[in-house]
């Protein structure tokens, strides 16, 4: 093998390893083996999955920028605490915001536009799962905003996506779903994708509000049962 196969090789190996750390880390997150607020060594974890500290610390610089935890100078990380409250503040200004741009943007979506949000379906449930999955969701709901949200759209969404991104990542990590949840969730999106087809205002504001309430109703129950200093609110 020349240098730069072993480069390529290399590389593959360390994302791998990286992508492991990540759904690991979510996985005891989500369990509670570590809680909101409480601090954790690195160098623990990193021996309890058997890998070495790197992919542990740049999963961890990842989740950093997700808002998931906060590390400090001395290689101790601590979960940050989320509440309930602020993912009912979150999907409300969504659902306030996103189900009319994509109503707007209904009438005026090219075929090239429907074939885009198709491929973003493909890349979002494609296996084996990796960060990159969470990219292409992300890029599909951006996509379902088109052409109808301008700069300062965008500008909003991006904040509320980001801050959404916190909470829906540990409720539907798919990593260790069984496929009938990752097909469940498949079949959700392409929903969107055939009322998008449509081009029938009413039905994609429609579809894509019951999307992010059923959304905002499975993450407050995943982690009502994480965050068990937060009462959960009926509704």
């Amino acid at each position: 093998m020349n240098s730069m196969s072993a480069g390529r090789s290399s590389s593959k190996d360390k994302l791998s390893a990286v992508d492991m750390a990540l759904h690991e880390i979510r996985r005891l997150i989500l369990t509670g083996t570590l809680p909101p607020g409480k601090p954790f060594v690195t160098q623990t974890i990193a021996d309890q999955l058997g890998l070495s500290h790197v992919p542990i610390r740049e999963a961890l610089h990842q989740l950093e920028a997700q808002g998931l935890v906060s590390l400090s100078p001395s290689r101790s990380a601590v979960v940050t605490p989320l509440r309930l409250e602020d993912l009912r503040s979150i999907y409300r200004m969504r659902l306030w915001i996103e189900p009319q741009l994509a109503a707007l943007s209904a009438p005026h979506r090219t075929s090239v536009d429907l074939a885009r949000l198709e491929d973003e379906i493909s890349e979002t449930f494609r296996r084996p799962m990796t960060d990159d999955n969470w990219h292409s969701h992300a890029e599909f709901h951006r996509q379902f905003v088109l052409p109808a949200a301008k700069i300062w759209d965008m500008r909003i969404l991006h904040v509320l996506w980001d801050a959404s991104e916190r909470f829906t990542r540990l409720a539907f990590d798919p990593v260790n779903a069984p496929d009938t949840t990752i097909e469940y969730n498949r079949q959700r999106h392409v929903e969107l994708l055939e009322a998008a087809r449509t081009r029938d205002p009413s039905q994609v504001r429609r579809t894509l509000k019951a999307h992010l309430e059923e959304n905002e109703a499975v993450a407050r129950q995943r982690l009502t049962a994480l965050f068990s200093d937060v009462e959960a609110t009926p509704g």
